[in-house]
């Protein structure tokens, strides 16, 4: 190789390489130190790590196994240009979107969800710096455990003995009337509406609105090239879908109001937290603040369901739960929240239930406001976070035999986490309606179990929550006497 070919290729290299420093001065000029990123696998040309995003179902192991493979508790991918980090373990999550809430707590734009679907007036979704803490302050005062126990208890109980009935005459439905127990509660303490049949026009919406909202929330292009929101919709197919999504959710926004403004009106309101929003009119009436109980509603049904299989699969669980009822409470009455710390065993049941299979495995999408470092990492500015959270709690280092439900973890002398530290989010993000959907599990579990045995009835291997059924029988003669009486 002649001397003039040596000196081309060296002054090559360095060229390319002064061209890749300043882009990568240009698009992180906040590095000043150089550090590098976190660790990921090396993203292709121009698409970055498109191929290496988790599809197709169980997202939240996909992000694990990658994060397992590059031995770190963060994972960091790249899409185009939007960075994308995802937590895999609690202490991770503890030092950054706890301890450093102010700088991890916004979130991605979405435009998709936010803009083409109508969101944007959705609390949970809201950036940090939009009306965030007026509103949230507001609905922290509503899900005090004060208020919940006082104003909310009673909600419970009247729709529990109503999903114990509908449980008894038809166990096929078991998701169907998971659902409507969780929307009935949600309906009564959210708008003071009463639902009384399957049918109920604002349950029906409710949960229309909930499956399209599921499904925004999932990868869409536009959330990548936000620029596609401005295509005319015969050419985006998608804009035609987000029309249809638009109009749920006015419909989710404004008809219960104008309902509840009907009855304020008329003097025949019951005292529900939107009433007593409009009839202060120094709060903000705009719709956002009761979004979040919605979501308390998700928690509800999906956990409950989780607890139905366990329950079927673990039946040892059951029988030992039987037990400590029929030792502490007898067979007179169900159980009532009063007595809670009487039952430690079906209070672990639950601890298990939200570890076992996480609520919300991904979490909520945050954001980084500006840039940040991490274990001498480069964290960009404006990076979604997604908190692995079903990782969290099954890290073989903090609970043992992860996969297996075992309540007794947390009845040991030396107890394992408490899952609810990562169940119900994180700082400044973390579900204020969590002690409201603690409540509501637990009464329902409590008052199941001192009613019903589970016996499963289909055939085959069980791999997820809705993929199973299971019938409904009294645990005891004259137990279905007890269906109404156990406020």
């Amino acid at each position: 190789m002649g001397f003039e070919t040596t000196t081309a290729l060296t002054c090559t290299t360095a060229f390319c390489l002064v061209i890749c420093w300043i882009w990568f001065r240009q698009r992180f000029p906040e590095n000043l130190k150089e550090l590098p990123l976190p660790p990921g696998p090396e993203p292709a040309f121009i698409v970055g790590n498109l191929k290496d995003i988790p599809t197709g179902g169980r997202e939240w192991d996909g992000y694990a196994a990658l994060a397992c493979k590059f031995r770190d508790d963060v994972l960091y991918l790249r899409v185009l240009r939007t960075s994308i980090l995802s937590i895999n373990s609690f202490d991770a999550a503890n030092e950054l979107l706890n301890r450093r809430g102010a700088v991890w707590s916004d979130r991605p734009r979405l435009p998709m969800i936010r803009t083409c679907d109508g969101w944007d007036w959705n609390l949970v979704l809201q950036s940090y710096h939009e009306g965030f803490f007026t509103h949230r302050r507001i609905v922290q005062q509503h899900f005090q455990p004060g208020v919940v126990a006082r104003e909310y208890r009673p909600v419970m109980l009247s729709e529990v003995t109503v999903l114990l009935q509908n449980l008894l005459d038809t166990p096929q439905h078991l998701s169907d009337h998971l659902k409507r127990m969780a929307a009935a509660i949600i309906m009564m303490v959210t708008y003071g509406h009463r639902v009384v049949s399957d049918d109920d026009p604002f349950v029906q919406l409710a949960e229309e609105v909930r499956r399209h909202s599921e499904e925004a929330l999932g990868a869409a292009l536009v959330d990548t090239l936000p620029i596609l929101k401005y295509l005319p919709s015969w050419i985006a197919p998608f804009k035609r879908t987000a029309l249809f999504k638009r109009g749920l959710s006015d419909q989710m926004r404004e008809a219960p109001f104008i309902a509840v403004k009907k009855q304020l009106a008329s003097g025949k309101a019951v005292r529900s937290m939107v009433g007593s929003l409009l009839e202060d009119e120094s709060r903000p009436t705009d719709g956002s603040d009761e979004e979040l109980i919605k979501n308390c509603g998700g928690v509800t049904a999906t956990a409950l369901t989780n607890f139905f299989l366990a329950m079927i699969l673990y039946p040892d669980v059951q029988r030992r739960a039987h037990q400590e009822l029929d030792a502490k409470i007898g067979r007179k009455r169900l159980p009532r929240f009063e007595d809670r710390d009487d039952l430690p065993y079906l209070g672990a049941i639950l601890k298990e239930t939200l570890r076992w299979k996480s609520v919300t495995p991904l979490g909520i999408p945050h954001c980084t406001t500006k840039a940040d470092e991490y274990n001498g990492s480069f964290i960009p500015a404006r990076t979604t976070v997604l908190a692995n959270i079903s990782a969290m709690l099954h890290e073989k280092e903090v609970y043992h035999d992860p996969d297996e439900f075992n309540p007794d973890r947390f009845l040991s002398q030396n107890p394992e986490p408490d899952p609810a530290r990562a169940a119900f989010g994180f700082g400044r993000r973390i579900c204020p309606g969590r002690f409201f959907a603690d409540d509501s599990v637990w009464i329902a579990m409590g008052q199941k179990e001192g009613k019903y045995n589970n016996v499963q009835w289909s055939s085959g291997s069980v791999s997820v929550p809705s993929a199973f059924f299971c019938d409904i029988q009294p645990r005891f003669d004259g137990a279905e006497s007890l269906v109404g009486h156990g406020d």
